[in-house]
């Protein structure tokens, strides 16, 4: 009699304890069943392996007590009230196509999920066949040797056992050991690459000392790596193991950051260190610009992904981006079109840095590209920023471009100069024009070309006899250019006192051929060829003596 009302009080504890604990009708009840009941307070293992679908006895067992350990391995902590308590609950995101399914943790652990079969929900089949793999990259030495370690070290201290003091201090010691290790082996590396990479001479301080920069931070993300790695095999508690794997999360995010800014750094150095070898200067103008631009995107991307691993839904934050993108747009209209046509000016290059350029009824010298303006400095050493997006839609005549600065005028001789003379003063100034170290001569002609330059008795004026002077300068510089002009302006004039050529100028003179008692009044023109010679020689002597300063 005994032994039978024995053996009812056992029935009817178990189905009560059954009855109690196996709710699965909703996917909170299924995951709430599968926790709880692991417990040390309310340890029912056989009611929590229930919740598995397609398994039973010892596997099930073995499988659910897995999915504990995975989730505080990496750190999950279980938000009851965030998951769905509707019996037909439908997952339209995760999915290609609705079903009847949850993903407790899409980002971070897509592979678990619950699914509803028949009126009950179970991790679903496809979970069950994953659990075992995700324990093995989570726990590679598994969870066997906590049987091994003494008593006397798992007495606790303050909130932790001993052992997982010990062990986090000795994974802290390794972890910097292996970054100061791997640090010396990417800069070697990446030293190595470089120089062989870079057969042009590329071999500078400033690329060296970047590239030590850029080891940096890839040291730390390995030793990261390293301690997420071995981290969970320490078994802490989930309060514990959350918080320090959520900072390392946000840590290898940090260094991710700081890994591509100093690949920006690296590549532009690169570019700095190739534009400095080139005669334009506005590729260096551009190496700020661009270095500011890439770094800009790498620290967005860097926050999106900040807020994605504190739990921002991914969708969310692009759709948040693009309305927040929209709507910076609108409001800074003209700072985008300025900088879209900073960019332009970049790909187009219409002009350089130095380059002398007329637009608008305004002309003068570029002396800075920014992210909005230009700089540009008048004849008069005014500076005007002209807006960026207006400059790339401007029609510009850039005279720092022409191959030959052109330079034309007339010069204007008196009418009673002789026709010798004036042909000798013709060719007088060619000599000299042959002679500038800055104006194009007969070496630079060629047939397919213009003419090199042109001095010609073009005119008869009011006042003057025209001789036109069209030559060409050979300089990029608007103030070498007027520099040349000065030369050869004092040449033309030594060269007209020595032949006794006058300037005309806009006078009215009463020439009295014959007065009484005196003889006509003519100027004193050389008349023999040999004293014209003479004079010219004299002329490019001095002329000679005169550009050699130059």
């Amino acid at each position: 009699m005994k032994r039978f009302l024995f053996f009812i009080l056992s029935v009817g504890w178990m189905w009560s304890v059954f009855s109690q604990h196996t709710d699965l009708s909703t996917p909170r009840s299924t995951v709430y069943t599968h926790l709880e009941n692991l417990k040390p307070s309310n340890y029912h293992p056989e009611i929590s392996a229930r919740t598995l679908y397609g398994v039973s006895g010892e596997e099930a067992v073995d499988k659910a007590m897995k999915l504990k350990y995975i989730y505080e391995g990496r750190g999950l902590r279980i938000d009851y009230s965030s998951i769905p308590n509707d019996p037909d609950y439908t997952d339209s995101i995760n999915f290609p196509f609705p079903k009847h399914a949850y993903v407790l943790f899409p980002i971070r652990l897509p592979d678990i999920y619950l699914e509803k079969y028949g009126d009950k929900w179970y991790y679903s089949k496809y979970t069950v066949s994953k659990i075992d793999a995700i324990f093995s990259e989570i726990y590679p030495y598994g969870i066997n040797y906590i049987n091994k370690i003494p008593p006397e070290l798992k007495i606790k201290f303050l909130g932790l056992e001993i052992w997982k003091w010990f062990g986090l201090i000795l994974l802290l010691i390794l972890a910097y050991l292996l970054h100061i290790f791997v640090r010396k082996i990417f800069y070697f590396i990446l030293r190595f690459a470089k120089n062989r990479l870079t057969p042009f001479g590329l071999n500078v301080e400033r690329i060296d000392r970047r590239l030590h920069q850029f080891s940096d931070p890839l040291s730390y993300i390995i030793s990261l790596f390293f301690i997420q790695k071995y981290l969970p095999s320490l078994l802490l508690p989930i309060n514990v193991g959350s918080f320090i794997i959520s900072g390392l999360n946000i840590a290898e995010i940090v260094f991710w950051i700081f890994v591509f800014i100093r690949l920006v750094d690296v590549g532009m150095s690169f570019y700095l260190t190739y534009t400095e070898k080139t005669q334009s200067k506005l590729d260096n103008q551009l190496v700020p610009i661009l270095r500011n631009t890439l770094k800009v995107i790498v620290i967005i991307l860097g926050l999106f992904k900040l807020l994605i691993t504190f739990g921002a839904d991914p969708k969310a934050v692009l759709a948040g981006a693009s309305i927040g993108g929209l709507a910076l747009g609108l409001a800074s209209q003209d700072t985008i079109k300025n900088l879209i046509g900073t960019f332009m000016i970049f790909i187009d290059r219409p002009f350089r840095i130095g380059d002398w350029i007329s637009f608008d009824n305004m002309e003068g010298s570029v002396e800075e590209v920014g992210f909005r303006s230009t700089m540009v400095r008048t004849p008069d050493t005014t500076v005007v920023k002209v807006p960026n997006s207006k400059l790339s839609e401007m029609a510009i005549n850039n005279k720092g471009q022409r191959v030959y600065r052109r330079y034309q005028t007339k010069l204007g001789i008196r009418y009673d100069t002789p026709p010798h003379l004036i042909e000798a003063f013709v060719e007088g100034i060619k000599h000299l024009i042959e002679l500038h170290p800055l104006t194009r001569n007969s070496a630079d002609y060629t047939p397919y070309n213009v003419r090199p330059y042109n001095v010609e008795f073009v005119d008869y004026g009011d006042f003057s006899l025209q001789i036109l002077v069209n030559v060409y300068f050979k300089t990029y510089d608007w103030g070498e250019e007027m520099h040349g002009r000065h030369i050869l302006h004092l040449g033309i004039l030594k060269l007209a006192e020595k032949l006794g050529v006058g300037f005309a100028f806009p006078t009215q003179t009463l020439q009295m051929e014959m007065f009484p008692g005196q003889p006509p009044v003519y100027p004193d023109y050389p008349v023999s060829d040999e004293e014209i010679n003479k004079r010219l020689k004299e002329a490019m002597e001095e002329f000679k003596n005169k550009i050699i300063k130059y």
